[in-house]
């Protein structure tokens, strides 16, 4: 036979489940109303409405911790180092545009380093996401000098997505200039409730321009559809959640295709040395874009954990952006003549001195010829103190009618 068990063992304080009189849940004094056939009931009122959530929470409510428990638990997190999801990719940065200085620069080793004799900063880029009410909002622009620095070009983005990285807006648009005109592309996306995208692809050249419209139908997709924004969106979202695999999307080009793109996201770190900064555990993203199953462009990405960018270029170009700049160069001082002497340069100024020499001379000799008695002193003076000559006349002078004075 079993060992009779302790009563105290067994018994909950407080009862998990407490006994209840079922007739205590209904009114005693309430009446069924008895309506006819054709007639609809009144509706339940809230005494009658129990919900699996209620009976939940009244089951858990006498076993949940006070507020003084809570007080002193020990969670093991750091506030100040707990930030939301939401606010770990919201950030701005800068970035420079650098040309290479010949083809032969190492994008294509294992391990990137950039020296200054290699790169030639001809632009800048600016990427910003600032949080809105239902999502994201995502801000970026560059501009960039080409061929002799004579012309520039750039572009300027706009864009606004959900919390689930979905396209609500977005309108990018670039300016260059070819062969003396001004050329111009502008494409603006806008979703409709998920049921289909609209798209006004625009060219400028000069005073002409020409706009075409298109209907991309997304309703049961289940590929992600981004712009260039959402696509920076989702590249910070991967690598902040330590991602590591491939992810596919759709997007658009100023052309107006549509590309099918692939995210691959290594998990092995890389370096990568740029200037005078050494960046260590970069994360290396392959983006690829294809249209009609052909690979069309290929970009990679190096990233810190946080989402910033550290290195950034399309293969097969000339240019490449990257976050750390040249250093600054000591300015040459510039040697300057001594001031004391410069005025005699200025024709105003040395009219202005020889008038008033020659006035003070003028006061001088007229105040002596007043004062006889102080030539003879003066001639006294030079005579026997200064008969033995000093090294500084002016100021053995200077000095000797000062105490003079004071005697």
């Amino acid at each position: 036979p079993e060992p009779k068990r302790d009563e105290d063992e067994i018994k909950l304080d407080p009862p998990l489940f407490v006994p209840c009189d079922m007739d205590q849940f209904r009114d005693p004094s309430k009446q069924g109303i008895i309506v006819g056939a054709c007639e609809e009931p009144d509706k339940l009122s809230a005494q009658d409405e129990i919900s699996v959530s209620s009976i939940i929470s009244a089951l858990i409510r006498p076993i949940e911790p006070s507020e003084d428990q809570f007080k002193i638990c020990d969670w093991g997190i750091d506030p100040k180092q707990f930030l939301p999801v939401k606010h770990a990719i919201i950030f701005k940065e800068q970035l420079f545009i650098s040309k290479l200085r010949n083809t032969n620069c190492k994008l294509n080793e294992n391990l990137k380093i950039f020296f200054e004799r290699e790169l030639k900063q001809i632009g800048k880029f600016c990427l910003n996401v600032e949080e809105a009410f239902d999502g994201y909002v995502v801000y970026s622009s560059s501009k960039m000098k080409k061929g002799k620095g004579i012309t520039e070009c750039g572009h300027q983005l706009k864009g606004k997505y959900d919390d689930q990285f979905l396209l609500i807006c977005e309108k990018r648009s670039e300016f260059d200039r070819i062969d003396h005109a001004a050329v111009e592309k502008t494409l603006e996306v806008r979703n409709h409730a998920d049921r289909y995208l609209t798209a006004i692809r625009e060219t400028r050249i000069n005073e002409e321009s020409q706009k075409f419209k298109a209907t991309v139908d997304i309703k049961d997709r289940d590929h992600t559809f981004v712009l260039d924004g959402g696509i920076m969106l989702l590249m910070r979202h991967l690598v902040c959640h330590n991602f590591a695999g491939c992810f596919e999307y759709y997007t658009m080009n100023l052309n107006g295709r549509v590309l099918r793109c692939n995210l691959i996201v290594a998990k092995e770190r890389k370096l990568v040395r740029i200037f005078y900064r050494t960046y260590k555990n970069t994360i290396h993203i392959v983006t690829q874009q294809c249209f009609n199953d052909e690979l069309q462009d290929i970009a990679e990405t190096f990233m810190t954990p946080e989402g910033r960018i550290v290195l950034h270029f399309w293969r097969g170009y000339n240019y490449l952006l990257h976050a750390a700049c040249t250093s600054q160069k000591k300015k040459k001082e510039l040697i300057l003549p001594k001031m004391e002497l410069m005025w005699r340069q200025d024709v105003a100024l040395s009219r202005k001195f020889k008038e008033l020499r020659a006035l003070n001379y003028e006061n001088a000799t007229s105040y002596l010829e007043t004062n006889s008695e102080l030539a003879d002193y003066m001639q006294d003076y030079v005579l026997n103190v200064l008969r033995y000559k000093p090294s500084n006349v002016l100021e053995f002078s200077i000095m000797f009618f000062q105490n003079m004075a004071t005697a």
